[in-house]
């Protein structure tokens, strides 16, 4: 008789429960809000690459794949659904989830195995544009960020690593036309589809 294989629990219970117990929510409600808010992520992310004349239209696309997929929906929607408490793993799960797409995606800084000094300009600049979207969720849509700019962020969790003096004036050049061109207003309304199915 063939030995029995051992399932990832993710999979046989399709539920998740909150911490205070009594309502689950089917594992079909958490892929569609990641859907949605990835989606919103990319928009945002090339409303800024498009300030800076450039356009990403490959973006986080292993996202909607495994193992990325589950980690990230699951993160995805604690993060906007607070009351909700992930269990440990879970937790793992997520943690599994953004490593491997930051040590496969070149528009992240773990692609480079430490060496930020190799990074192409083109992937500098989506880097740039990436940021800056991750800025605007937590800063605005999330509203629980301790960075007021993506500048603010970059010095104070990428400043020490090895860019060139090219890099570093890309990097500074970007940011600043993302500042002063971002019409605010515009930016959110990407988001509105997130806020509105974060509300159901």
């Amino acid at each position: 008789m063939p030995q029995e294989q051992k399932q990832n629990p993710l999979f046989v219970f399709p539920f998740f429960y909150d911490r205070i117990g009594g309502m689950n929510i089917p594992i079909a409600d958490i892929y569609e809000f990641h859907r949605v808010r990835t989606a919103c992520h990319i928009a945002c992310m090339n409303y800024f690459a498009g300030l800076l004349g450039y356009h990403f239209p490959e973006h986080d696309n292993d996202k909607g794949i495994e193992p990325m997929r589950t980690g990230y929906a699951y993160k995805n929607y604690a993060n906007y659904h607070p009351d909700y408490n992930l269990p440990d793993n879970y937790e793992e799960l997520a943690k599994i989830a953004i490593s491997t797409h930051h040590e496969h995606a070149s528009h992240h800084v773990d692609f480079y195995n430490g060496d930020v000094s190799q990074i192409p300009d083109i992937h500098v600049i989506e880097m740039v544009a990436d940021w800056a979207s991750a800025n605007f969720e937590q800063l605005y849509v999330l509203r629980d960020c301790p960075y007021n700019t993506v500048l603010e962020w970059f010095n104070a969790v990428m400043g020490n690593k090895n860019w060139t003096e090219t890099q570093l004036n890309m990097i500074h050049t970007a940011m600043k036309t993302i500042e002063e061109k971002m019409d605010k207003d515009a930016v959110m309304k990407i988001w509105k589809p997130t806020l509105a199915i974060s509300a159901l």
